[in-house]
Parts: structure tokens; C-alpha cells; sequence
């Protein structure tokens, strides 16, 4: 109560707030006398009928809320009056004041309270849809999802593969050749494979090792590359060597 006690405006802060942005919104609109009351507001897309006298537009926005909608307000300029006084009474400051004057009485716990012959209160029946339920809030219309993110709303979808506009990458016709994925991964495979020289008769080249012969390329083929000798001690060949002495 104090705050609002400093609060010098007609109208409550936030219900004033709402209607600055209003305001804003009302600014395309231009609104066609058709009476002294009656204007025929239109922005070149949509177009509604206001009633100043029963407060009322063809948009419902202001039956609903008790405040002007951007229709009302485009009315209301062109009228040459104050929009703070077409807001139902139960915004202004006067009311709120009037309606948080009283004190509200404490009230004693439950172990405390009169105990009388009338049947225990039962806990209503609670419907449970299905799925599960929700954990956001309900927002108010005007109040954005999130004021941080950046909304993907009402933006073209752009192909990371060809860089055109219409599709996404999972779409994208233009790298179809007819192929399957197998013949697809056999390609690449080959594109990749290091080039060599191929030794068509599969024979291992002369001048490799005793225990040498030619390297194993991809998919089972004899590549011309042999393989280096195998180390051998000095003196002969392993434990022999080493019991002759």
C-alpha cells in the first residue's frame, strides 16, 4: 500500500504499461468516423468497427479485457480523448486502493478451530487427463516465451549442403546420383585409397626378404610395395646359434 500511495497516475502501473504498448500498436491503424461515436478502423489488412459509446470493437479484445485494444485506442486518438478514461474501473488506482483498505483478520491453525456436527468437507473429484502434464506456466498473450532466445518463427529454412533456400540439408536433391550407400561408401573408399602401383599377377617382387612379400592393399589386392626383411642375430638363427657355442 505504500507504493501505491506515492503512485500519482489514473490508471495501475502495469495496466499502464500495457497500454503504452497498445498505443504503439494502434499507430498503423487510421480510423474513419461513421457518427460521433462509431468509427471504422482499418490498416489495409484488417479492418473492425469500434463503439466508443458501449466501449465495445468487432474484435472482442475489449469485451473481454475491459481494456482498449489497438482498434479502440486508433478510435479513441481520433476522438480527441484521453485512452485512461475508456478503462474499466477495476484497473484505476482509486479501486485498487479502495479494495486493500481493510485490514485482513489473522486466522487461528486448523488445531484450533471449532469443532461442530456437520460431515467432514471431501476433497473434490480431480479429472487427469492424459500424457503429461504441463510444466510451464501460462503465459500472458503479450509476455514472449523467451525474452533471451532468438525465435525461428516466420524465417526461411536455408540447405547446409548447397546453401539454397526452401529446404534443409535432409531434403536436398542436389547431390543424387542414383547410387545406393553401398556403392556410394565403395566410391569414396576408392577416391580415398593411397595410389600405388598394382602388381596384376600377385606375386610378390623379387627382391624382397625370405620372409617378405607384397603388402596387402584394399579389398584383398597385391600392391607391388614388399614388405622389409626380418631381423635375424648374428651368429646364426636364435637358440642354435647360441648352443653351438
Amino acid at each position: 500500500m505504500k507504493g501505491i500511495a506515492k503512485y500519482t497516475g489514473q490508471v495501475c502501473p502495469n495496466i499502464q504499461d500495457k497500454l503504452e504498448k497498445l498505443k504503439h500498436e494502434s499507430i498503423p491503424f487510421s480510423a474513419i468516423p461513421s457518427g460521433r461515436f462509431m468509427y471504422e478502423v482499418d490498416n489495409g489488412r484488417e479492418r473492425h468497427v469500434v463503439d466508443l459509446t458501449r466501449k465495445a470493437c468487432s474484435c472482442r479484445i475489449w469485451d473481454l479485457t475491459g481494456l482498449p485494444c489497438k482498434h479502440g485506442i486508433s478510435a479513441i486518438v481520433k476522438n480527441l480523448e484521453k485512452v485512461e478514461d475508456y478503462v474499466h474501473p477495476c484497473y484505476l488506482r482509486e479501486t485498487f486502493v479502495e479494495t486493500y483498505k481493510e485490514i485482513i483478520q489473522p486466522m487461528p491453525g486448523q488445531s484450533e478451530w471449532v469443532e461442530t456436527n456437520q460431515p467432514a468437507p471431501v476433497a473434490p473429484h480431480v479429472y487427469k487427463p492424459p500424457g503429461r502434464p504441463p510444466k510451464q506456466r501460462k503465459r500472458d498473450p503479450e509476455e514472449p516465451r523467451n525474452p533471451y532466445g532468438v525465435s525461428r518463427m516466420n524465417k526461411t529454412i536455408k540447405c547446409g549442403r548447397c546453401q539454397k533456400e526452401g529446404h534443409n540439408a535432409r531434403g536436398c536433391k542436389a547431390g543424387i546420383t542414383g547410387e545406393s550407400p553401398w556403392q556410394r561408401r565403395d566410391r569414396l573408399a576408392k577416391s580415398k585409397a593411397p595410389s600405388a602401383s598394382v602388381s596384376t599377377s600377385g606375386v610378390p617382387s623379387q627382391g624382397s626378404g625370405g620372409g617378405g612379400g607384397a603388402a596387402r592393399g584394399f579389398y584383398g589386392r597385391n600392391l607391388g610395395v614388399s614388405r622389409p626383411p626380418k631381423f635375424q642375430p648374428v651368429g646364426g638363427k636364435g637358440k642354435k646359434a647360441a648352443g653351438s657355442k
